[in-house]
């Protein structure tokens, strides 16, 4: 099967062209700053094409498979429900984000990380998902069963990233004490009797635990050649360690030196869509905003709202000085595709995956009117 489209405005790696695109079987054949097309060709009618968005992390399929406290869904309709959401946000290759070794209420989230991945699984193998979904498994370094929940997966086809987590108190993501305390009480509902408990329990798991296992977790991924995120490093020596254990990817740093280490060390710096759409992070921690005004945000992940990935992108031209479209999309296809290991996919170039989406922008916001997957349209 093939695919002709006309009057784009196509987005390539170094600029932009209004012309042609061809696609022959799953591949882009030919691309053309012309407006040379055949008859049947789709008019894009001056809309962009992009190439298909490539997601490092997101744990939507989390709030699918729970849809209510206490409701759990069935797995396959769960990522089928993801997927949709996923697909028609213009993203193509997702890897679904699931946490191993939380303690308190993230138990419960460990706890269902097989039915959602035999779900995904399962819909796959089916042909039931219109986006290429692979597997992040993030590793709460503190779980004191951490070590024997991964070793389900040593042979896993579909997991292909593992990140390290450490949300022990007073560091990283929550450095800031007060923050942590006041989300306890007014998100969980907590005591200052349980407040204290917990910063106690997590800090000294912290201490015991996390040098250990984030040293073994890294291992486990190097031995399968599974590319190694950090996540909320907040200074220097947290990069340092983290570039010595093998990780290619710095997921959310929370501060500039952070980040800064971060790219002197070659690791990429992955922030969230929401926190660079709404100008600020829930903790207070440092904005994308402000590290790609600086120069330093490399990967754009929806993180929770699969639609923040696009809209952060055009955001970036929008809203930060010396961002042109190109660079703003190579945050979330060509960067994130290329540090996950699939050099198929990401650009829009002859030979490539016909991974391709068409965007229009109405009033300042990027609206999805087209995806297509491997050369077939799936919304």
């Amino acid at each position: 099967m093939s695919i002709a489209f006309r009057n784009a405005k196509i987005v390539l790696p170094e600029t932009v062209i209004d012309g042609t695109l061809a696609t022959a079987g799953t591949l882009i054949s030919a691309v053309d700053a012309t407006a040379a097309a055949p008859a049947d060709a789709e008019d894009c009618e001056g809309d962009y094409l992009l190439p298909g968005l490539v997601e490092l992390h997101t744990d939507n399929i989390e709030k699918h498979f729970q849809p209510r406290a206490q409701v759990f869904w069935d797995g396959i309709s769960a990522a089928v429900a993801h997927d949709g959401q996923i697909a028609t946000s213009g993203i193509t290759t997702v890897f679904d984000s699931l946490c191993l070794g939380l303690s308190e209420k993230g138990e419960l989230r460990a706890k269902h990380v097989a039915p959602i991945i035999d779900g995904i699984a399962d819909a796959r193998s089916a042909g039931m998902l219109r986006a290429d979904h692979r597997i992040h498994l993030r590793c709460e370094v503190i779980g004191t069963d951490v070590l024997e929940q991964l070793a389900v997966y040593d042979d896993h086809p579909l997991v292909g990233l593992v990140s390290l987590m450490d949300h022990a108190p007073g560091q990283r993501q929550t450095a800031d004490i007060e923050i942590w305390r006041r989300l306890r009480r007014e998100v969980d509902g907590q005591s200052e009797a349980e407040i204290d408990e917990a910063y106690d329990r997590l800090t000294e798991a912290s201490r015991t635990h996390g040098p250990r296992h984030r040293r073994m977790i890294a291992a486990w991924a190097r031995e399968r050649g599974i590319a190694l995120a950090s996540h909320d490093d907040e200074t220097s020596e947290h990069v340092s360690e983290s570039a010595e254990i093998g990780c290619s990817i710095a997921e959310f740093p929370t501060t500039q030196v952070a980040a800064e280490a971060s790219r002197a060390e070659g690791l990429a710096v992955l922030m969230g869509g929401p926190n660079l759409v709404r100008g600020r992070s829930s903790y207070g921690n440092i904005t994308a905003r402000d590290l790609a005004a600086a120069g330093l945000l490399d990967i754009i992940s929806s993180d929770y709202v699969p639609a923040s990935m696009l809209h952060g992108a055009f955001s970036l031209v929008q809203n930060v000085t010396g961002w042109d479209l190109p660079r703003a999309i190579a945050t979330v296809t060509a960067t994130p595709a290329r540090h996950a290991g699939l050099d198929d996919r990401g650009v829009i170039a002859a030979g490539k995956r016909a991974d391709l989406v068409r965007v229009r922008v109405i009033e300042g916001r990027p609206v999805v009117r087209g995806v297509w997957v491997a050369g077939s349209r799936v919304a």
